[in-house]
């Protein structure tokens, strides 16, 4: 029996008041482990859908307008001023801020993913604490919002990363971890063991629904010396509601260290993904520099470090955060538009090609009248607006079925060409190979290449191809046998993805041209 399953079985029994919450979230469709596999392995290419359950005043003023007199900063503060309406209120806010058309629109651009920002105390009654605790019943309507943002997501291919950007007693000293003051999360151990129940639930919750990326245990927490042996016991906590719903946490601001910290955590947690954000704003350097200085700042300092730590990963980091944003004075004498359109591009560039995904930060302003607002970046030109895989475009879309025959016509040729650069390149070692793990790795790497491909409205590539493969490979060696060429299998299917994406992106550039 391996660890995980240890684990799972060791405390499988689902406590009552998770059962509760259930009926509050809603029903999906029964689960789809195709199309689950689908939304959980892909690259993705999203956005943040801030202050829609966790909310932050400079994001959604409406709601803070009222009582800005009191200067409330984090959402426990706001509904303490809301009173015996906050109910009321809170639900009219959760009830307008998105609707179904926004993941039409997300959609229509080639988003495929959605990170969803929530409050611990979104749960309710016996998972709140502090201020929460005495207006649980604020939130007892919430969870029906949260399912609807996940079935409207479902309804346009789009996955959804539910993140717990907010801890019992905060994990950062920021408003946005649902307390105002210092964090204190670390220094009360009854606040740990409400944050491991909190994660336990929505572990529960979201594990048997189809387009649910993944659950992010903790936004942005401090580098605290408890940190390690938390997300220890959040992983234990998680991997007893389910042995493979993919798990995410942050680095806080020290990546290199949590790289090595959670290359541990997935030799033991399986599917564990690290979540860095970059942000160009905040730093006293930022605002020293011409944007010429920071894009070589991403070339030569960040490229290197994100290269290392996905490379130490197997590729299971993503940037759950980032922004087309730029200090004025970088700026200075040039278009601002012009400047961030630039960096972006760069931006884009480096993270596409060393993680497993992006979420912009964040979808909409109150207004929409800032860069901080996706839409308001790609109306302006500051962002793209399309990001599709393969450099696919709307406007030349060939179809699916064609590009898949294609593939498989050219299945044998792809597969020896590879087989024999692989050939070649091991003849200068000594020692047994096995060629027909790699053969095998390849027939299996296109095969889930064309279904990624073909099975959705939209195009899909594999985004965590080494995790995937990883799996793939043990359960082939584990019928037959030689698992000292595991790593050849793995190589195998890599190839047979490269050489996909290869074709595909060589189609749609030739049809652009036309």
């Amino acid at each position: 029996m391996n660890v995980l399953s240890s684990i799972k079985n060791k405390f499988m029994r689902v406590p009552p008041d998770y059962e509760q919450l259930s009926a509050r979230l809603g029903t999906f469709a029964p689960f789809d482990a195709a199309r689950a596999r689908i939304f959980r392995y892909r690259k993705q290419y999203g956005v943040n859908l801030g202050s829609m359950f966790c909310l932050e005043p400079w994001i959604a003023t409406i709601i803070y307008d009222e009582y800005a007199e009191h200067n409330p900063e984090a959402e426990g503060d706001l509904v303490e001023c809301m009173g015996q309406c906050s109910a009321e209120k809170m639900q009219a806010h959760w009830a307008t801020w998105l609707q179904r058309a926004d993941f039409e629109h997300m959609a229509s651009m080639g988003i495929n993913a959605v990170r969803l920002p929530v409050g611990y105390w979104i749960l309710g009654h016996g998972f709140a604490a502090e201020k929460y605790h005495s207006h649980a019943k604020t939130y007892n309507r919430a969870l029906y919002y949260v399912g609807r943002i996940i079935a409207w997501a479902d309804e346009f291919d789009i996955g959804v990363l539910v993140d717990i950007h907010a801890l019992p007693g905060g994990q950062n000293n920021d408003s946005h971890s649902g307390a105002t003051g210092p964090a204190r999360l670390f220094e009360s151990r009854k606040h740990q063991d409400l944050a491991i129940k909190c994660i336990g639930a929505f572990a529960y919750l979201l594990a048997q629904v189809t387009n649910i990326v993944g659950l992010q245990i903790i936004n942005e927490p401090q580098d605290h010396p408890q940190l390690e042996a938390f997300y220890e016991r959040a992983l234990k906590q998680v991997r007893v509601q389910s042995l493979t719903l993919p798990v995410y946490v942050g680095d806080a601001w020290n990546l290199d260290k949590y790289t090595g910290i959670v290359k541990g955590l997935r030799s033991r947690f399986g599917f564990v993904v690290l979540d860095t954000h970059k942000y160009w704003v905040f730093r006293p350097e930022d605002k020293q520099y011409p944007v010429e200085q920071l894009i070589k700042e991403l070339r030569e300092t960040d490229m290197p470090e994100l290269l290392h730590a996905s490379d130490e990963l197997e590729g299971n980091l993503v940037i759950g955060e980032y922004s087309s944003i730029l200090p004025a004075i970088t700026c200075q004498g040039t278009d601002p538009t012009v400047s961030m359109r630039e960096f972006s591009r760069e931006q884009l560039h480096m993270y596409n090609s060393t993680t497993a995904g992006t979420f912009y930060w964040t979808w909409r302003l109150q207004h929409d009248a800032g860069f901080w607002s996706m839409q308001f970046a790609i109306n302006e030109g500051a962002m793209p607006s399309e990001y599709f895989p393969f450099g696919w475009n709307l406007s030349v879309e060939p179809s699916h079925e064609v590009i898949v025959n294609e593939a498989e016509k050219r299945r044998s040729e792809w597969r020896e060409k590879r087989l024999q650069g692989h050939m070649n390149y091991v003849s200068q070692w000594e020692g047994d190979f096995g060629f027909d793990h790699y053969a095998a790795g390849f027939d299996k790497g296109l095969t889930v290449a064309l279904e990624f491909f073909s099975k959705l409205k939209f195009p899909s590539k594999l985004g965590f191809i080494r995790q995937f493969a990883s799996e793939c490979a043990i359960s082939y060696v584990s019928q037959h046998g030689g698992s000292q060429w595991q790593w050849e299998y793995v190589d195998g299917f890599r190839e047979a993805n490269d050489e996909f994406s290869d074709f595909v992106s060589y189609i749609i550039h030739v049809k652009v041209q036309q």
